[in-house]
């Protein structure tokens, strides 16, 4: 039986303007506070730092937390709302200073931190209300769409911004007015959803969304591939950049500048989303979902170890090779295990397992910093110039850590077609 398109629901539609909305709102969001003011609000780098680690802490600390107000919520779409209009509230706040020519430093510094951190928790709510927007049978699609839909809708908007010729103030009000329509949008999804479960205190609902977690072992495999996955990404990005590196000097005597960085840089980067998206759509009803994602891994995956050829003849095409289908492996892998939890959990459990993965992946990132003074030393073996015999050990390592993140995926494999007993799901 073939599976209907979300595209023919209305109230996904308007869900997916808000969702893309408010991504696009958020993104603007901090550019356009940096530049607000006669003179710049504070030290970049101190802003950095302290945007960094708002968008570190924010989801250790709100996302169960978070969890549980949306699982108690008698409609999620509230949620969204509230976090809309949150967002609107604090860029107006500078964006009404900015106008009164007095906005202060520490003022625009706390309203970075604050849409930051709700930009990182934003995705608990949408995640937790999609499978009632569009059904459990759909997500894959329903996600796949979502994943692409704000750079789609970037396309016609970035001309347009930039007819404001870089007028912060300008931008701001865009920027205010594009999250205020957000959260109007989100009134408009009206779908049926389950009456939420009685209260029992938050620090018992947490320890259910918790308990459920690691008794389920499909859900139990999909947070250790997260969280593996999430320790082991610095590593991989420096081995990569270390490539970069390579493949940049081998191309400059052969290619202009501007030309290397669209090959390597941006064609990845602007091109695997879109891919990965048409991929994990056409494959997921012959595959399904969960076995989906263990194959991307395996097929992608190794693909990283060309990036040694980099600094080789034509290293420019075997580093776009070993740079597109890793990255194009990942997005299939995140669409699928996204939709395969949404279609395997209660519907009153949603936003507490959303919220604890992820505070989970935040504090695996985290820790994954530690790992960056002995993975650019690993990185840097090759010295200046790296050649493919001392950029291997790095990429075997990192190939190696990717490979072992599916290693619990594939131990449940065979549990997937199961459906999630009602005692479990009851806790």
């Amino acid at each position: 039986m073939t599976t209907p398109s979300p595209l023919r629901s209305r109230r996904f539609l308007i869900f997916g303007l808000a969702f893309a909305a408010l991504h696009i709102s958020f993104m603007f969001a901090e550019p356009s506070l940096l530049g607000s003011g006669p003179e710049p609000p504070t030290d970049p780098r101190d802003v950095i730092v302290l945007n960094g680690a708002a968008g570190t802490l924010a989801p250790i600390l709100l996302g169960l937390p978070l969890g549980v107000l949306v699982d108690r919520a008698r409609r999620r779409r509230s949620v969204l709302m509230v976090m809309a209009l949150l967002g609107t509230v604090a860029v107006a706040s500078v964006t009404v200073a900015e106008g009164l020519g007095t906005p202060g430093g520490p003022h625009v510094t706390a309203v970075i931190m604050a849409t930051t951190a709700l930009a990182t928790v934003a995705s608990v709510g949408q995640d937790a209300y999609l499978p009632s927007v569009v059904g459990r049978e759909r997500l894959v699609p329903a996600n796949a769409l979502l994943s692409v839909l704000p750079q789609l809708l970037l396309l016609p908007l970035v001309p347009a911004l930039s007819l404001l010729d870089g007028d912060e103030f300008a931008l701001l009000v865009v920027v205010s007015v594009t999250m205020a329509g957000a959260a109007s949008l989100w009134r408009g999804v009206a779908a049926v959803e389950e009456p939420p479960p009685p209260r029992a205190g938050l620090w018992r609902e947490m320890a259910e969304g918790i308990r459920f977690t690691v008794r389920q072992p499909v859900l139990r495999a999909i947070t250790l591939y997260l969280v593996v996955s999430a320790l082991s990404a610095e590593l991989a990005d420096e081995v990569t950049d270390e490539a970069r590196s390579a493949a940049t000097d081998a191309a400059l005597s052969h290619m202009p500048w501007g030309e290397f960085i669209w090959w390597a840089v941006m064609l990845p980067l602007y091109s695997a989303p879109f891919l990965g998206a048409l991929l994990a759509v056409l494959l997921h009803r012959r595959l399904g979902a969960f076995r989906l994602a263990w194959s991307a891994v395996l097929v992608s995956q190794p693909f990283m170890l060309l990036l040694a050829l980099s600094g080789t003849g034509w290293g420019h095409l075997w580093h776009l090779i070993g740079r597109s289908v890793p990255l194009v492996g990942t997005i299939v892998v995140a669409i699928a295990l996204l939709s395969h939890r949404q279609a395997i959990m209660p519907d009153r459990l949603l936003g507490r397992v959303g919220g604890l993965l992820l505070a989970l992946t935040a504090l695996a990132d985290g820790l994954g910093t530690l790992l960056e003074a002995p993975a650019e030393w690993l990185a840097e073996l090759g010295g200046p110039s790296p050649t493919p015999l001392t950029l291997l050990p790095g990429l075997v390592l990192a190939t190696v850590a990717a490979l072992a993140a599916a290693v619990p995926l594939l131990r449940v494999r065979r549990l997937t077609a199961v459906p999630v007993p009602e005692t479990t799901a009851a806790g």
